[in-house]
């Protein structure tokens, strides 16, 4: 049972950034761009896609289960910035960042499971990227 509740964790928190990257990526891109430029960042546009990018790369991983353990921190810690940065206003949104950013360490604590990419436990050089 343990297995598969690691498992349904990964989708739960990696679909939806699956979903965020391809809309970000298929034109979504276009409500962001004025949020990036607000923040003062330079090519907003560019920015936006690498998002995207980041979001459907690191969602993949997350479900996939590889390399979860360093996508987790990386993911928990896009949260935090993301959810300081845009939604410090709006109190619910910071906690939904905040919430997930915990979801995203624990599985990097936790780990994959068995029922992921290599089983869990990488060899080769791909053991190096855990």
């Amino acid at each position: 049972m343990h297995e598969e509740a690691l498992l349904v964790a990964r989708l739960f928190l990696g679909v939806p950034f699956i979903i965020w990257g391809v809309m970000k990526l298929r034109g979504g891109e276009a409500k962001l761009v004025p949020v990036l430029a607000g923040l003062g960042l330079p090519d907003a546009k560019f920015l936006a896609y690498l998002v995207g990018f980041c979001e459907l790369v690191g969602g993949i991983a997350v479900v996939l289960g590889y390399p979860v353990r360093i996508v987790g921190v990386l993911l928990g810690l896009w949260c935090l910035v993301t959810g300081y940065a845009a939604h410090k206003s709006d109190t619910n949104q910071l906690l939904a960042h905040v919430a997930m950013a915990g979801g995203f360490f624990l599985l990097a604590v936790v780990g994959a499971g068995t029922l992921a990419l290599f089983g869990g436990a990488p060899t080769g050089v791909f053991a190096h990227l855990q």
